[in-house]
């Protein structure tokens, strides 16, 4: 479960697209979900949610093909994308996120940034990618082109990296006050430098840990709502009810109604 927190459910790419297909794949023990589906002939809004993962999203329209970096989303919201259209997306883990080149998180929260403007050493990967017919070659020279953004040495971010995994483990119960316990730094200090490295507030990013880890057992699982409350870590229902809406825009019972089988995973 907790491999499937660090990188991330975007339910909306999934059921309110077509031809939806992913595909995960470990670098250096970090985990990279390769994605891609089809917008209808009208285009439409799709609902994203908080997931504390950036992703690289190609838009694969013969014409105009383009390439951005998207930061994670704070609270759901829905995004427009053009109508008829082919993405490929690559969404990385926390970790890998932050071993971005010259890119502080902290500059793409909540919005979309072209990748000429921030991953210019890659500006030309989008109309490579969007000549490729299948999934697969996507991939493949994805993997050609940005092997460096994969490969990234996390002992740059050692700290952090610690407190991302203790985060983790604890399903987004650990305080900073533990944290500072552990590493010998101070709570000041912790949170400086998280909101620095990742653009939130460590107390953010436990609740979006808990967020997605309920999420996780509602789309991916058969547990009864008060389960799934209880292993997300919540007080109680109400304050499950709350949270959850407020970063999916949906209540649990009202997601659950959405579910549809799952599309194609590799």
């Amino acid at each position: 479960m907790m491999e499937e927190l660090i990188s991330g459910i975007q339910y909306g790419f999934e059921w309110e697209t077509t031809s939806y297909i992913e595909r995960k794949i470990y670098y250096s023990g970090q985990p990279v979900i390769y994605y891609q589906f089809k917008t209808d002939a009208s285009g439409r809004m799709i609902h994203v949610v908080p997931d504390g993962c950036v992703d690289l999203l190609f838009c694969c329209h013969p014409g105009k093909p383009s390439a951005r970096v998207c930061g994670t989303v704070l609270q759901g919201k829905e995004l427009y994308f053009e109508s008829d259209t082919t993405y490929f997306g690559v969404r990385l883990s926390a970790r890998l996120s932050l071993l971005l080149p010259n890119l502080p998180l902290k500059e793409v929260i909540e919005i979309q940034v072209p990748f000429e403007d921030s991953l210019s050493k890659y500006k030309d990967t989008g109309a490579i990618i969007a000549e490729l017919e299948g999934f697969s070659e996507r991939i493949t020279s994805f993997e050609k082109l940005c092997m460096p953004i994969l490969s990234g040495d996390v002992r740059s971010i050692r700290m952090i990296d610690y407190c991302l995994t203790s985060m983790q483990r604890s399903n987004g119960s650990v305080t900073i006050r533990e944290l500072a316990e552990d590493t010998g730094y101070s709570e000041r200090y912790i949170r400086s430098k998280f909101e620095q490295s990742l653009g939130i507030s460590p107390k953010l990013y436990n609740r979006i840990i808990r967020f997605q880890r309920s999420l996780g057992g509602i789309v991916r699982g058969a547990s009864s709502l008060t389960d799934v409350a209880m292993e997300g870590g919540y007080f109680d229902q109400s304050h499950f009810m709350k949270e959850f809406k407020s970063f999916s825009q949906l209540t649990p019972i009202q997601l659950r109604k959405h579910l549809k089988p799952s599309s194609s995973f590799l």
